[in-house]
């Protein structure tokens, strides 16, 4: 298994990679020569701005694998008035599995020191030399960058190493890139194919690195170019091509096996049409070398001292094989694997199986043999296959070698009935857009191969992310003297429908979303609508089908948080408001600017609009939060009403909630470290404001006790009777006695973890595999650091699950039923976009939900179908996906007998 592993490993991200002061050196050094050394791939960007590159699809792909964040780059361009031309996005591989990015940019003139000069932090580190090249680190909103000047280019990452090694390779003529401009013209991609293995062993487990040592030796830097086909195929996404050098080194015995002279092949007439990968190529029959230290069996002691034995089963042979991959069948726990190879005599093969047996070098048992030798192993898969026990038998014409007897008879079974790729209408359509001469022929369906390569993979590795790129991938190589000719199709399945769909997309230009997109029914239909705030001043309402059909503007002032729906005359009829800059916005559903709007503020406004009907007289208010720390409530002409406004001790971040409590009707408001309570009339609510230790969070109510998470990783709870256990609340740091009331309220907190708790707490009634089939009331609270909780009424932890990265740095856990299964999950978002989540009941993960980043993303049935949809920020825009609950086979037999 260790052995041939390199087979899938290796030919998977083959097809993977493309689906997706200064130097005292010359100055005549081109940009290439800065990339890292042991980079594996770079995206070419040819002098774009940094706009252009972040809304590159490749853009997509790099946040995912690198666990970074690159709209920092772009709030770094906003910081001075020069724009930076990139050259080149290089991957470095960094820790954890991740690629880094390395930006390559042209001086636009300024030099870095001016550059970076905006983004230097008083009282901190911001340069350091390395081997006395200055490294400059830029702070920009709370996180680092690293970048240094190679005499006309600056390099620039999140990862001083893969800075580090960029100046190295500049000053190392020997390091370089070999690769021309002319080469890279039209180019998208650069591959430096020696190091491809880089890439391979950040996503690879420990245990099968050895492996992968100078697989690619042999090759040069090659240019992918991706571009679109004329192909009248609605599943077709993309074609890459590229011309690979081959150096004329010594070349690896595994970049041999896909480099001999093409052929034609007819195996996949032999390859089960449920097989996750297959690769066919076509090697020497020649007598493998033999290892005189390595142990031996008695066949292989035959092979040994008999070669004219060898060369008469090497004489059977035809040079073309395959590799094929299956993955869990569910009789094995992992996937496994076979190898073909084609037959140039049947029978003579047949006769040579039946006399090893006679002689009792094999075992029959029906038309198969088992085989005990490292050597026919090697003559019949090829020397990179490494098997020594293993099954074969005939099938037409062709050999089966597997380590399975099963998976050898199913071969034959398949191919008799047509269950093979041959006979698949869409497969050979694929395979007819390319030569029929090919010095290899690979393809792979991505969910079954990701199955069949998980035990290989490192726990953490991005490889779900890459293969989001695709759902089938087609690749040929063809030998031309000194050079492979690599072509490549990806492709959508219809299988993608199932279990996940993904319903539409919506551009919104490379804008980003101020908050959540909030739902209402606008047209008066049969489903509600979609309406969001973004960046770029607008606010936008789209259908559930994905078409847009209401757009308005909110001049130049960028809208704070999520619009507001609420029917503002009484007529059934919702009206969207939104607060941006100093000012409120107003438009009915056909996106006219209500009367009296917009209200101008004194002040900038500082938290999301909230609208009710304060005053409890049947018209609405606006609730309205100010940078001078006052509270407003204005009528439908926008004045304050009677009372208003009020001011607190800071300012108000968070949206105002007017709520009834104890009987009364309310307006909250948190304020730095105060949770306040206003009456309508704008007087303070008896014992409040209330202060803790530590800034509030979003505050939610449940039965008489008011819920908020703190920034000291606390839940606290304010009511007029102590709630949570005793021996669970933590006393306040600054009351010695331990007590927790403040003016007849209690004040209590019990501990949650060691970062904020940044959303507002979610009450709900559910059910986890240990409370005996019973719903208990949990409360749910995220932390800053990844980590979802859930705890009782007590304030016991019942259960906790952690993203492996920081959490979204906006109230993003929810609790639904995502993927219909009649049992709530769990949902986060983790600081790079990644949609995580897991059902609370068994606390298993998800595992369907797109690797796509998204930002602000809500979940609900948006087609009523009773399909729940997972809405939100991508960077191709709005975009929805459809989940629908598979229910497993076995478990619906197993209900169906209980019910019999």
């Amino acid at each position: 298994m260790i052995a041939i592993s390199r087979f899938s490993f290796l030919l998977f991200f083959s097809v993977i990679i493309a689906a997706s002061g200064c130097s005292d050196r010359p100055a005549d050094h081109p940009w290439t020569a800065a990339i890292p050394s042991e980079s594996p791939l770079t995206f070419l960007h040819n002098d774009a701005g940094f706009d252009s590159v972040l809304e590159k699809s490749s853009s997509s792909l790099l946040e995912d694998i690198s666990d970074f964040d690159l709209e920092l780059v772009s709030d770094m361009q906003g910081g001075f008035d020069e724009t930076l031309a990139v050259k080149g996005v290089a991957l470095f591989p960094g820790e954890g599995g991740n690629m880094n990015p390395v930006f390559i940019m042209q001086d636009p003139g300024a030099g870095l020191d001016a550059i970076a000069d905006p983004f230097r932090k008083q009282m901190a580190e911001n340069s350091y030399r390395f081997n006395n090249q200055k490294i400059h680190i830029l702070h920009i909103n709370g996180q680092r960058l690293f970048a240094t000047q190679l005499n006309n280019w600056i390099v620039m990452s999140n990862n001083s190493i893969a800075v580090e090694n960029s100046y190295l390779t500049y000053m190392d003529d020997d390091a370089h890139v070999r690769i021309s401009e002319d080469q890279l013209a039209g180019g998208d991609m650069l591959l430096n194919t020696p190091r491809f293995e880089n890439w391979v062993k950040a996503v690879g487990a420990p245990r099968y690195l050895p492996r992968f040592r100078e697989l690619f030796s042999g090759t040069e830097p090659a240019v992918i170019s991706v571009h679109d086909q004329d192909y009248d195929d609605p599943l077709y996404e993309r074609s890459l091509s590229a011309t690979i050098p081959l150096s004329g080194d010594a070349s690896s015995p595994f970049l041999n096996t896909f480099t001999s002279e093409p052929e034609s092949f007819d195996l996949d007439r032999y390859i089960p049409s449920d097989a996750a990968f297959f690769s066919v190529y076509h090697q020497d029959t020649n007598v493998p070398d033999i290892d005189e230290t390595e142990p031996v069996g008695p066949l292989d002691t035959l092979l040994r001292n008999d070669p004219d034995r060898i060369g008469e089963i090497s004489g059977t042979l035809s040079r073309t094989t395959a590799f094929a991959t299956f993955e869990a069948s569910g009789f094995l726990s992992e996937g496994e694997h076979m190898y073909l190879r084609r037959l140039e005599d049947n029978s003579g093969f047949s006769r040579i199986l039946s006399e090893l047996e006679s002689e009792g070098f094999l075992q029959q048992t029906g038309d198969i043999y088992y085989a005990s030798s490292a050597i026919l192993g090697r003559l019949l898969a090829g020397p990179n296959s490494g098997i020594s026990d293993f099954y074969i038998s005939r099938s037409g014409s062709a050999a089966v070698i597997t380590k399975r007897s099963g998976l050898s008879r199913r071969v034959d079974q398949d191919r008799r009935r047509r269950a093979v790729y041959y006979y698949d209408d869409d497969y050979m359509a694929a395979r007819e857009r390319h030569p029929q001469n090919v010095s290899s022929w690979t393809y792979s369906r991505t969910a079954p191969l990701l199955n069949y390569l998980d035990p290989m993979l490192s726990p953490v590795n991005h490889a779900g992310s890459l293969a989001g790129l695709m759902d089938v991938g087609a690749m040929s190589m063809v030998r031309e003297n000194n050079s492979l000719e690599l072509s490549m199709d990806l492709y959508y399945s219809e299988d993608r429908t199932d279990p996940v769909r993904d319903l539409w997309v919506y551009d919104i230009g490379g804008a980003r979303l101020t908050g959540k997109p909030v739902l209402g029914n606008l047209g008066r239909g049969s489903r509600d609508q979609i309406i969001a705030a973004t960046d770029r001043n607008e606010i936008i309402g789209i259908a559930s089908d994905g078409t847009g059909f209401l757009e308005m503007q909110t001049d130049n002032q960028e809208p704070i948080g999520s619009p507001v729906l609420y029917d503002w005359y009484g007529n059934n009829q919702l009206a969207v408001l939104v607060a941006a800059g100093n000012r409120i916005y107003a438009w009915n559903a056909q996106g006219v600017p209500l009367p009296n709007f917009p209200v101008t503020m004194d002040e900038e406004i500082t938290a999301p609009l909230a609208v009710s009907d304060v005053a409890r007289d049947g018209r609405p208010e606006m609730i309205v939060a100010t940078a001078d720390r006052k509270i407003h409530v204005l009528n439908q002409r926008g004045r304050n009403i009677e009372g208003w406004p009020q001011e607190v001790n800071t300012r108000v971040r968070h949206q105002p909630v007017f709520k009834e409590h104890g009987g009364e009707h309310n307006l909250w408001v948190t304020a730095g470290n105060a949770l306040f309570s206003f009456t309508d009339s704008g007087e303070r609510r008896q014992a409040f404001p209330v202060f803790i230790e530590s800034d509030f969070g979003p505050i939610s109510f449940h039965n008489d006790h008011i819920l908020a998470g703190g920034s000291d990783g606390h839940l606290y709870a304010i009511g007029e009777e102590p709630y949570f256990a005793d021996s669970l609340v933590a006393a306040p740091e600054n009351n010695d006695a331990g007590g927790d009331e403040q003016n007849g309220l209690y004040v209590r907190r019990v501990y949650v973890g060691n970062a904020p708790v940044i959303n507002a707490p979610i009450v709900r009634r559910l059910r986890i595999d240990d409370s005996g089939g019973n719903t208990e009331t949990l409360i749910g609270v995220q932390t800053r650091d990844g980590n979802m909780f859930l705890l009782n009424e007590g304030g016991q932890l019942r259960l906790t699950r952690n993203m492996g990265q920081e959490s979204a740095g906006y109230n993003n856990m929810m609790i639904a039923d995502l993927d219909g299964s009649g049992k709530e999950d769990i949902i986060g978002v983790s600081s790079n976009g990644r949609v995580y989540a897991w059902q609370v009941e068994s606390g298993e993960r998800l595992e369907n939900i797109p690797a796509t980043s998204v930002r602000m993303p809500i979940v609900t049935d948006i087609l009523g179908n009773g399909d729940m949809e997972l809405i939100g920020q991508t960077r191709d825009g709005i975009r929805a996906w459809s989940f629908r609950f598979l229910e497993d086979e076995e478990e619906e037999e197993e209900e169906n007998d209980n019910e019999e």
